[in-house]
């Protein structure tokens, strides 16, 4: 899910999230927290973001996997060719408008004529 104003930008509802990234999370006892994206593991479906860690009963601090349906993009990591090639052709289709104004065609007269 992109912000409103990225979504206007771009002319494109949802991405991928990419490490780098700068994103919100929506849903979850981290909400709210704004951070940036350290790691995404696609197998396992979660991203890591700075900022989102709790402490283990030993001390040590590790990041809590937020699944990345959960956030909202609010910044582009666009250092990445591909997916500014993506965003290029997105901002580069144009949808066509329909007319609703025309006529409706006329149906045939299907009657026959009986002859004696």
């Amino acid at each position: 899910m992109l912000s409103k104003a990225l979504s206007g930008k771009y002319k494109t509802r949802s991405m991928g999230v990419i490490s780098g990234d700068l994103v919100t999370i929506m849903r979850g006892n981290f909400r709210g927290v704004e951070g940036k994206v350290t790691k995404v593991n696609y197998k396992k479906n979660f991203i890591n973001i700075d900022g989102v860690t709790m402490e283990k009963a030993n001390g040590d601090s590790i990041f809590v996997p937020i699944p990345p349906s959960k956030v909202m993009i609010t910044k582009f990591n666009l250092e990445d060719k591909r997916r500014q090639d993506i965003l290029d052709r997105r901002t580069s289709i144009s949808i066509p408008k329909i007319n609703l104004e025309t006529k409706p065609k006329k149906a045939k007269n299907k009657s026959k004529k009986v002859s004696k």
